[in-house]
């Protein structure tokens, strides 16, 4: 029985997960699954709808619903800013549907876990709504060098030849560069190709050509925009 004097509130557990892109969110969600033994639904908003009357319906529908409600599930809402942004009188349309958002969060008796990478824009109603709230700071080298030591232990799996002696003596030359976890494993994708291209054994060089190819893409929308992806957001008070 829930705490709430209305029967049917307060029974669920609204976790809120925020960060920039690649800190770790999604991963933490499916650690909790797997630590609880539980399935994990993955949905975002294109899922549920954009329409004040979509995420009604489909959020609220009866049994047996959507297979994400499913008894003893644990929900992933993943960037659920379209849910979660701060209302205003200008757009009638999007407070209708955070209300409702509201109001499903009220009356949700599961697991459910909110990601989202612009928590300035965060709606303060929906402070009292989360239980646990849980903040991931960019990566730092220390960081960043675990994250890499972890994905390359991971490479002999492949049964690519892998040079691991290399890849491990520099591993903290990797980690010196400023990027998150999903560029990481992007960059170690990216260079495996390469690798099998080149008909080659996969090391450190490879890594490096990667890594040099998506910093040229990255310094070109700093170059865009004036400013990093960290420095943007802060000034736009999104985190």
């Amino acid at each position: 029985m829930g705490l709430d004097i209305i029967e049917g509130k307060g029974q669920g557990l609204l976790v809120l997960l925020h960060g920039g892109p690649g800190t770790g969110k999604t991963l933490t969600a499916e650690s909790i699954a797997e630590e609880q033994e539980r399935p994990l639904y993955r949905v975002t908003c294109g899922d549920i709808g954009t329409e004040p009357k979509e995420v009604e319906q489909v959020t609220l529908s009866p049994s047996p619903g959507p297979v994400y409600m499913l008894i003893g599930s644990i929900v992933l809402l993943d960037e659920a800013d379209v849910f979660l942004e701060e209302r205003s009188f200008s757009d009638q349309k999007r407070n209708a549907i955070i209300s409702i958002f509201l109001r499903i969060l009220e009356y949700y008796d599961g697991i459910l876990i909110l990601t989202t990478n612009r928590i300035g824009s965060f709606d303060e109603a929906f402070k009292s709504r989360i239980q646990l709230a849980l903040g991931y700071p960019t990566l730092d080298e220390e960081d960043r060098l675990k994250i890499w030591g972890n994905f390359v232990q991971m490479l002999p799996r492949t049964k690519d030849r892998v040079d691991m002696e290399d890849l491990q003596m520099n591993l903290p030359k990797l980690a010196r560069d400023e990027i998150n976890g999903r560029e990481i494993r992007n960059i170690i994708t990216m260079a495996r190709h390469l690798a099998k291209f080149r008909k080659e054994t996969l090391r450190y060089q490879h890594m490096r050509d990667a890594l040099r190819s998506s910093q040229k893409f990255s310094e070109y929308l700093t170059q865009v925009k004036g400013v990093s992806d960290d420095d943007w957001a802060r000034a736009d008070k999104l985190r």
